[in-house]
């Protein structure tokens, strides 16, 4: 039995789909606990949990930034534990949820979920496009048989998604369950893809550029129940979109929103954080620019874009970045504390201490008030906090 985690005053970011829940309740669960939910990994975030309905790749083919990230500054030092959705739920004490991501759903409730016929069903089995255990299925079972089924409704021969899901699998390391670990794609009636960013992955293994637009093409059909609407519903929409981890859905849904309202910076704030997501880290800067051009006094874009020019080793422009957010929001903290280690890091002691000073003021208990107090004391100053 794994011991419950205390993730008072922790800040926890996810990366990957979550099978168990709703990045909304996600949320709740972590805050409940008296947590933070982080959308970026930084030296300051306590643990990053790895969904298990997705496949955390980037467009090449590595894994997620998040990941990355996490490894990288685990390396250097910092104490980031990574951890499977499944022990994430045991950490909370929610063990029961872990259950979910077993084969637990009998045939019948999965037909009556979604609307399948049982012999359809029992056909898709025996062309091996689903494999039950003692006749019940799992939660990226379901994932797989609502793929399977939109596919079939388009047209698409059962003979040709088994061939196509046997040569993603063996292309793809770790996708034994290609229709729910990864976007597929109807090329053509006989021809499916795997999508991942910029790429299309054939299932002999061919790599071919990916056509679709990454931005709003007034050519391209909007889609159904969806032409009349604002820009302020695009916004709500991508902003659902990113909740559910479909990020390429989520871009464009923010890209539709600034074509109708183009002086709207949240929206290209939140696309910002959408492309820096799937790894197009040079797109995610301009848009964090953009944003700014439009609202000098976003603080949280200025935070958000010092992050990831510190990530990119681009310090000076950090600190410039940092400083811009505390000017926008003298009370922002995490901004103190990163502003205080990118200082340090720069060998300017005096104004990093001046920043560990200013965060104390701000979060007396904790763990990250005890790293202010120790970089102090290590710079010989005695801390009132």
């Amino acid at each position: 039995m794994i011991a419950r985690m205390d993730l008072r005053s922790a800040r926890v970011a996810f990366t990957g789909r979550l099978a168990s829940m709703t990045r909304r309740e996600a949320r709740a669960v972590v805050t409940s606990s008296g947590g933070v939910l982080v959308e970026t990994v930084s030296r300051r975030t306590s643990v990053l949990v790895v969904g298990m309905a997705g496949w955390p790749l980037l467009p090449d083919g590595t894994i997620s930034r998040k990941l990355q990230r996490a490894e990288a500054l685990n390396r250097s030092g910092a104490s980031i534990r990574i951890v499977a959705e499944e022990e994430f739920l045991e950490l909370v004490g929610l063990a029961e949820r872990a259950t979910r991501l077993d084969k637990a759903y009998p045939a019948s409730h999965v037909c009556d979920l979604l609307g399948l016929d049982p012999d359809a069903l029992r056909r898709w089995e025996l062309f091996g496009l689903i494999r039950s255990h003692e006749g019940l299925y799992d939660f990226q079972d379901i994932v797989s048989l609502r793929t399977i089924a939109d596919l079939i409704a388009h047209g698409v021969d059962p003979g040709t998604i088994g061939s196509s899901m046997r040569g993603l699998a063996a292309v793809l390391p770790g996708t034994d369950r290609p229709l729910s670990q990864l976007k597929i794609v109807v090329e053509q009636p006989r021809l499916l893809l795997a999508e991942l960013g910029e790429l299309l992955v054939a299932p002999d293994g061919q790599m071919l550029l990916n056509f679709a637009p990454s931005s709003v093409d007034p050519d391209r059909p909007v889609p159904v129940g969806t032409g009349s609407m604002t820009a302020d519903a695009w916004f709500e929409r991508g902003g659902a979109l990113e909740e559910d981890e479909r990020l390429t859905e989520a871009a464009d849904a923010y890209r539709r929103a600034l074509v109708m309202r183009p002086g709207f910076p949240n929206a290209r704030f939140n696309l910002g954080n959408t492309l820096r997501g799937l790894g197009l880290t040079d797109e995610a800067e301009r848009q964090y620019r953009m944003a700014i051009a439009v609202d000098p006094a976003m603080a949280v874009a200025w935070y958000n874009l010092a992050d990831l020019l510190e990530e990119a080793g681009r310090h000076d422009e950090t600190v410039v970045c940092l400083e811009r957010a505390l000017a926008a929001n003298p009370a922002y903290a995490d901004a103190h504390f990163n502003l205080a280690w990118c200082c340090e890091q720069l060998g300017r002691t005096a104004q990093a201490c001046e920043h560990w000073t200013a965060y104390l003021g701000l979060d007396t208990v904790g763990a990250w008030a005890d790293v202010a107090r120790e970089h102090l004391a290590e710079s010989g100053v005695t801390s009132q906090s």
